[in-house]
């Protein structure tokens, strides 16, 4: 250190660097908690009757409230298909297998499903699954905000190759322009041949960026050859 510099100039460097480490494992720890090997999460896709699609944001706005009072929740989603609104979907995250158990039997719940049942369009579909690869989730920054939802069923024999392929393509998406999560969930129950990926992006100009990408091309590649049933994947706008 020169004799003019002042002592707490020179020690600037360092506070960025600890300031940049402390980020960083502030990011890990966050991202940690989110993708606890104990947590659960919850995917609920339910129709309504066309006509009806007004009654269903607000079933399904009422059983989010319902479960983000109830103990060990850790978030709950509301999405609505993009081009077919009286199609909804919830994903919600607990913090274990006995909270999730505990919002099932929850009156708000029960609420749900016989409050469904004269708008029902199809029938109602709640599955639990465990983390695969969950990382943080930014706050959407506009109005633009589109979701994707992937449900991928695979034979039995290719069950690591599509899990290891949805692992790299959901870790290339976060660094990826626009995008605000990329979560990987597998069945808790047989068939454990079924995973789901939801993600979300800033607007569709950036999912479609992310289509176009190299890695979305490999994933689909892989992935293909495995599959027991159709690719199936969806556009959501988020409900707020």
């Amino acid at each position: 250190m020169s004799i003019s510099e002042h002592p707490v100039a020179a020690l600037r460097p360092l506070a960025r660097c600890l300031s940049a480490f402390l980020l960083a494992v502030a990011g890990c720890s966050v991202a940690q908690a989110q993708a606890g090997g104990d947590a659960i999460y919850g995917v609920t896709t339910l129709d309504v009757a066309p006509g009806a699609s007004s009654q269903g944001v607000a079933l399904v706005k009422q059983n989010r409230d319902g479960a983000l009072k109830q103990a060990g929740n850790m978030g709950v989603t509301l999405l609505q298909e993009a081009d077919w609104p009286n199609r909804f979907l919830i994903y919600d995250a607990w913090k274990d297998q006995a909270a999730y158990d505990a919002n099932e039997k929850a009156a708000h719940a029960a609420a749900l499903r016989d409050k469904l049942k004269p708008i029902g369009g199809a029938p109602y579909d709640r599955r639990d699954y465990r983390v695969v690869a969950v990382g943080p989730a930014r706050a959407a920054a506009g109005a633009d905000t589109v979701y994707m939802q992937l449900h991928l069923d695979v034979f039995p024999p290719g069950i690591e190759t599509s899990l290891a392929a949805s692992r790299a393509v959901a870790e290339a998406a976060r660094k990826g322009e626009g995008n605000l999560r990329y979560d990987v969930v597998r069945s808790v129950k047989p068939p454990l041949s079924h995973t789901t990926l939801i993600a979300a992006w800033q607007s569709r100009k950036a999912f479609d960026a992310y289509e176009d990408s190299t890695y979305a091309r490999q994933f689909r590649d892989t992935v293909g050859p495995l599959l027991g049933s159709p690719f199936d994947d969806r556009l959501y706008v988020p409900i707020n």
